[in-house]
């Protein structure tokens, strides 16, 4: 079992890490705060080793998705407990997947936040193998899902995917075929693809099924 006595608290909101910092300070733990700058920076400062925990937030502002990170911290000998606002249970499925202990959510009351770093600082359990066994299987049920659901829009030729972008602006097939310079039956011709390959009956449904897909945004 190994114990940790440096945390690293890696967070986006300068005041909430400060905070948590202070009270592990109080508790006798040695912990950094470290500025969000860049990727390298962060990396540097923080500089994992087996007697650091890391309390990584999953949302970094403008270095994006902190998932990433985690392979490289255990890889360093740290340990990792996820500590966020997210909310989608896929990605912290995803986190320990990537070697996270654990997580946590920004709203757990301050003093339970407190007892879990505390666990996770002397190598306890920090989440029910059980519970682990069951997200992992749940995320790859889940991707196995996103795969399927993906699979039709990858037969889709690159002008049918333009053809459908547009589509999913509003655009006729008249306009579509003005702007291009080309026939009517041409863009019909792809737009018929697009509804076989998606396995759908109207261009509309098509549209549906390219946002529902993540494929095009929706619009706002």
């Amino acid at each position: 079992m190994t114990t940790r006595s440096r945390i690293a608290i890696v967070e986006d909101h300068r005041l909430l890490g400060e905070t948590v910092g202070l009270a592990l300070e109080l508790e006798g733990f040695a912990v950094i705060v470290p500025d969000l700058i860049d990727e390298l920076t962060l990396l540097g400062a923080v500089a994992p080793d087996p007697n650091t925990l890391v309390l990584l937030d999953l949302d970094l502002g403008p270095l994006g998705d902190a998932t990433r990170f985690i392979p490289r911290y255990v890889a360093a000998g740290a340990a990792v407990l996820v500590v966020s606002g997210a909310r989608d249970r896929m990605r912290f499925a995803a986190t320990l997947e990537a070697g996270a202990l654990g997580y946590l959510s920004k709203d757990t009351a301050f003093d339970d936040l407190l007892e879990t770093i505390r666990r996770a600082a002397a190598g306890d359990a920090v989440i029910d193998p059980n519970d682990r066994y069951q997200m992992l299987a749940d995320l790859r049920v889940h991707r196995s899902a996103e795969r399927s659901e993906l699979a039709p829009f990858e037969s889709l030729t690159p002008r049918e995917r333009q053809v459908l972008v547009e589509l999913s602006a509003g655009k006729s097939v008249e306009a579509i075929a003005g702007e291009w310079v080309v026939s009517p039956a041409t863009v019909r011709t792809q737009v018929r693809g697009i509804l076989t390959k998606l396995d759908v009956s109207s261009q509309l449904a098509a549209v549906a099924k390219a946002h529902a897909a993540g494929i095009i945004p929706a619009r706002k």
